[in-house]
């Protein structure tokens, strides 16, 4: 498990911030192909469109904060699938 410090220094990986940004784009896309988005899930997956990097640093954070049992090793080393699902629950739970 990694370390509140560790945790936070991870804020800062613009690696993983650009990985993260890209899985949120392409959870944009998702929620878009929808049958039936709500107006509020819509308006705000239009809305990433033109804020991704902000949207990202924020449900980096999220996502790290979820997923604390893993090891910085094990966060860094997550594969594109991995982060896509974990962008994917966050923003699930935080905009459903």
């Amino acid at each position: 498990m990694a370390t509140y410090m560790e945790l936070r220094s991870l804020f800062n990986r613009d690696d993983l911030r650009n990985r993260v940004e890209v899985a949120l784009i392409v959870k944009v896309h998702e929620i878009l192909q929808e049958a039936t988005p709500s107006t509020e899930r819509l308006a705000w997956a239009k809305g990433v469109l033109s804020s991704s990097y902000s949207e990202a640093e924020s449900l980096l954070k999220y996502a790290l904060a979820a997923n604390v049992e893993l090891t910085t090793a094990g966060i860094l080393a997550a594969s594109d699938e991995a982060l896509l699902t974990a962008v994917g629950a966050a923003v699930d739970k935080l905009y459903a």
